[in-house]
C-alpha cells in the first residue's frame, strides 16, 4: 500500500485519477521470470476530507479550481442526464467500451436510505 498526499483539497476527478495512478506506480511490482503476480483488486481510501470551500489553498503547485469546476460540473450533468458512466475521463483506464453493466434489479432494497423505496401496504 502507499499514501499519496495531494497539495490541496480537490474534488477534481482528473487530479484524483492522477494521484491514484501515482499510487499504482509506486506499488506495482513486476514478477521475477515469467510468472506474473496475481493482483486481485485495488482500492482508494480517502482521508482528511474537508469542504472544498473551507480548505486552504496551496502556495506552490496550486490546482486550477476555476478551470476544473466547469469541466467537473459538465461531466456530472452529462452523467446525470445520460446515465452513470456516460462520460468518463480517458485516464480512467477504459480502453474499449465495456460490455457489462451493474444489474440493479439484483440489488438489495434501499428503503432505509431511499424514501421512494419504502414498502407500502394497500388495503
Amino acid at each position: 500500500s502507499t499514501t499519496v498526499t495531494l497539495p490541496e483539497a480537490t474534488n477534481d476527478t482528473l487530479a484524483l485519477i492522477k494521484a491514484a495512478l501515482e499510487g499504482v506506480t509506486r506499488t506495482w511490482r513486476e514478477a521475477p521470470g515469467d510468472r506474473p503476480w496475481r493482483y486481485s483488486k485495488a482500492g482508494v481510501i480517502t482521508t482528511d476530507l474537508k469542504l472544498l470551500e473551507e480548505s486552504q489553498r496551496a502556495l506552490i503547485g496550486q490546482l486550477d479550481r476555476e478551470r476544473s469546476a466547469p469541466l467537473m460540473a459538465a461531466m456530472d450533468e452529462c452523467n446525470r442526464r445520460f446515465g452513470r458512466g456516460a462520460v468518463v475521463p480517458a485516464r480512467a483506464g477504459l480502453e474499449k467500451k465495456r460490455t457489462w453493466s451493474t444489474k440493479f434489479e439484483m440489488r438489495s432494497p434501499r428503503y432505509t436510505t431511499q424514501v421512494s423505496e419504502l414498502p407500502t401496504a394497500h388495503a
